[in-house]
Formats: C-alpha cells, structure tokens, sequence
C-alpha cells in the first residue's frame, strides 16, 4: 500500500526537473572536444560537439538515450546514437562518444567519463576519459558560445539566443471576467517516516511550480497545505468543503503520500491512506479515493481542474533504498509565456492522473522527491520551454510525458518494479 523510497538521485544531486544546459570538455588521443548538451528528459537528448583536427574546425550533432543494458555492470551509461556533421573541415573520421558514470567497490557513482563508440564495441574501458561537466545558465548563451555550436542559419541558434529574454504577459483580448485565479490544495504526508522527506520535497516543488506559474500570469494565487498533524480525512473534507472556486479559476490538487486498493475494488483510481502514522487505525476513517476527491473538485464548476494523485495503486508495498548518481534533467524553465497562457488561461476541462496503475508500486526519491510528481513537473517545464519550438502545449502531451518520464525512472533505479501513471482528461481550448 506503500509509495516506496528509493535513494536516488539523477546527477546533479537536485530535483530532476526539465531542460538543462550542460558545457561539457574532454581530452582523448591528442583531440580537445567541447561539447553543448540539451537535455530535455531520459529520452530526449542532444549533445553538440566541436573540435579542432589538421587546424580546421569540426562540428557533430548526435542524439543521446540511455541504455540500460549496462546497469547489471554497474555503469549507467548514455548511449550517443545517430550523428551527423554540422560542419566538416577535415576528415577526421569522428566516432561518437558515449557519456557514463560507474559504481566504484564502495557503492558510489563516480564520473562522468567519455569513451567513443569504435572503443565501447570492444568493450575496452580501458580508453575512458574524464569530462568535465558544467550546468550552463541561459544568461551565458551568447552569440560567441552558441557559434562554437550552431550556425547562424540554424533555428536553434536564434531560439537558444532568446532563451533567456524576458517575456511580458498580455491577457486574452476576450477576457472580460473577474481575474483568474489558481489554487493548488497539497496534501503530503511529511511525518510518516519512510517517505516523509520525500513527500515534503514534493510539497515545495510543487507549491513554488505553480506558484510561479501563476504569478507570471498575473494570475491570483491560492494555497491550503495539508501535511504533518494535519494530515487527515478531516481535514481533507472540510478543505473542499470550505473553498470556491471561480468559473474562470483553475484548480490543482496534488496528493504525496502511501496509496492502496481494496481487493474488491472496482475504480482503477487508488485510496489515499491519510494516516501519518502506522498506529493509527484503518479504516474508512482514514482513506478516500482519489475518484472521490476528483468528483467533489469538478462540481466547484472551475474552468480548469488537475487532481493528481502520486501513491502506489496495489495491496502491499515494500520500502527499499538503493543507490545512483547519474545525468537528468534539472530546473531550467525558459518557459514561453504565450504557452503557459495557452495551458492556465485558455484551457478548460477535467484532469484526474495517479502515479501508477492497479497492482504497482509508486516510487520516489529522499533527493528528488516521487518519480510521477517530478515527472509532471518536468513535463509541464518541457512543453512550455521556449527551447521545444515545433508543437503548441497540451496538457494530453504533458501527461503522456509524464507517464513515459516515470516509466523510465522506474526502469533507470535499478531495483524499482515497473511503475505506469494513468489518467483520463477532458480538456477543450
């Protein structure tokens, strides 16, 4: 019934949250190569990579995902993929380098370490070199450290250049209402000892989230925290009960905590154990369905309403703690304001979304905080980055996102069963 802990943590050692910018430098066989990564999630990577040979200037373009089939070895491992030549001077026959961080006799992850691909398929390690790696802030894109990267022609080029401008907000033309309005009901379970410090890292990511969101809208805020000795039914009840929405206002109720399912229970959706600790008794005093908290937010009459639940969906679950260190996404936002507009002020409709589908486990993080919560996070970050330029937001994209990011830090802990988020949403423009 548990949303298990897992100690990890997707270097660097921080909320793994979307679309980082990382420098990255090595040295192997005599060429210096400087490299730019964009990585927006686990499966969607980039890394451009420059360097000089026979004193003329090569540029490279490769995909990166990580493999997973080396994580039995102790190596989590991303795998460069396709490549190809963005300028090519000399005819240095590039292979693709590899980045990868390897568990050491004492348990710890040390790296990253580069190893090219002729070197990986003879699985000769003993060619690995050091990277070193640097976060890069979107104030330091300028025009002489982006051309080490991009042509001035390329798209890219212009968009990561306005990264870091600011936005104003303009209020739809059509908008005549009363001030829209947000409010985020939290309820996390930060006493229960197994996964209190996680759930508590899920209460403030989520509160500062969408408390930004509404304030670069101009959107009014709202909050109520049910955590610690408040963390009950009751409580619960009488914070539902007690607040009204507006019929232009959005709605967000995020749920941390243990989950579980009756073994006659028909809704797929899972109970919320709002106990904090084990000695309180169980019973219908103490649980609710995430259902039924999605039922008593739609008859509010919200213009939009997000009830996410991040809890395990099966009988039983047990804590486990295990331990990595490795490359994710972080907390870069650059997000566009005319997407987040499209998303809290032009959308309307029902969302109702758990961590995990009946019979699985829900995990998390003492560091990161739970897989699903971090996911929906990092997707809301990434379809509304000023860097993802293709494709208008929706929040059907976001989920599935979501979903997909859980699935992969399911699979990337190493011991963590599979664990598949569901949702159904209703969501008209």
């Amino acid at each position: 019934m548990k949303w298990i802990v897992v100690a990890v943590n997707f270097l660097v050692v921080t909320t793994s949250f979307s679309q980082t910018l990382y420098d990255m430098r090595w040295s192997s066989e005599g060429i210096n190569y400087t490299g730019f990564m964009i990585y927006f999630n686990e499966d969607d990577i980039y890394l451009r990579v420059g360097y000089m040979y026979d004193q003329s200037y090569n540029l490279t373009h490769t995909e990166y995902q990580y493999n997973l089939d080396y994580q039995q070895d102790g190596i989590v491992l991303m795998e460069g993929l396709e490549y190809d030549y963005i300028q090519e001077t000399s005819d240095s026959e590039y292979e693709p380098f590899h980045i990868f961080w390897a568990d050491d006799d004492n348990g710890n992850w040390i790296g990253p370490y580069a190893i090219d691909n002729y070197h990986l398929e003879d699985d000769n390690f003993d060619e690995i070199v050091e990277v070193v790696l640097v976060e890069v802030d979107p104030s330091q894109l300028t025009e002489a450290y982006l051309q080490q990267f991009y042509a001035p022609s390329e798209e890219d080029y212009y968009i990561l250049l306005n990264a870091a401008q600011p936005e104003t907000i303009e209020m739809p033309a059509s908008h005549n209402g009363p001030q829209a309005s947000l409010h985020l009901i939290m309820i996390a379970n930060t006493l229960i000892p197994d996964i209190g410090p996680s759930t508590s890292l899920d209460l403030h990511n989520a509160s500062n989230e969408f408390e930004g969101i509404a304030n670069v809208l101009s959107m009014n805020f709202n909050k109520w925290i049910i955590s610690d000795k408040n963390f009950n039914k009751e409580m619960v009840l009488a914070t539902l009960n007690g607040f009204s929405p507006g019929s232009n206002d959005v709605v967000v109720l995020m749920y941390s905590g243990h989950g579980f399912r009756f073994s006659d229970q028909q809704e797929k959706f899972p109970q919320l154990d709002l106990r904090y600790n084990d000695y309180q008794p169980f019973g219908a005093e103490t649980c609710i369905n995430l259902k039924e908290i999605y039922d008593a937010i739609e008859s509010k009459g919200a213009r939009l309403n997000l009830v996410i639940g991040d809890c395990c969906n099966n009988n039983i679950g047990v804590p486990k703690q295990i331990g990595s260190s490795f490359l994710a996404a972080r907390s870069t936002v650059n997000a566009s304001i005319p997407k987040l507009k499209k998303l809290f002020l032009e959308s309307s409709g029902m969302i109702i979304a758990a961590g995990a589908q009946q019979g699985e486990s829900s995990w998390g993080s003492n560091n990161n905080g739970g897989f699903f919560t971090n996911s929906l996070i990092g997707s809301i970050r990434e379809e509304v980055s000023k860097l993802k330029y293709n494709d208008e937001p929706t929040w059907e994209d976001i989920l599935m996102h979501a979903t997909q990011s859980t699935q992969k830090k399911s699979q990337m802990c190493g011991n963590c069963k599979p664990q598949n988020p569901i949702f159904e949403e209703t969501i008209g423009n």
